[in-house]
């Protein structure tokens, strides 16, 4: 048998959106607006960024394949990270946007858009579910 035997499926790399400016990426990070009390952390090619903060991030650096990785932060605790692979252009600035999961145990949204909070609607239903189950034993107090 000739032939090209085939390899493993390999995702394909995402395009990342490049404008014209200081050469380097910008993070823009969002969270659910009733997330109280946690952080991002940002790093590049496994160096953190100091003092990253919710909305944008600008991380000067050289033209090349950087590998960019976000997580929140909650007490200290990171979760919901994600990475990706970015070009970054001479005379350009990459945009990456990172949302923060509604689930600590969920994986973040990293994509060249910004994203629905992945794990909203699971939060939004327990949330009812809560809200349920607290009238209902409210209500059989009362009786």
């Amino acid at each position: 048998m000739t032939g090209v035997v085939p390899g493993p499926a390999v995702p394909a790399q995402q395009q990342f959106r490049a404008v014209p400016g200081e050469t380097g990426i910008v993070v823009h990070t969002w969270k659910l607006p009733i997330a109280f009390g946690i952080g991002t952390k940002v790093a590049v090619n496994g160096y953190p960024i100091p003092n990253t903060k919710w909305g944008a991030n600008f991380v000067p650096g050289p033209p090349g394949v950087h590998t960019v990785a976000v997580d929140a932060t909650q007490w200290g605790t990171a979760y919901g990270g994600n990475f990706a692979q970015v070009q970054v252009f001479p005379g350009h600035t990459t945009e990456v946007h990172y949302t923060a999961p509604a689930q600590i145990f969920m994986k973040g949204a990293l994509a060249a858009e910004r994203q629905p909070a992945p794990g909203a609607v699971l939060s939004y239903v327990a949330m009812v579910f809560a809200v349920i189950m607290i009238a209902a034993y409210v209500a059989l107090i009362l009786m």
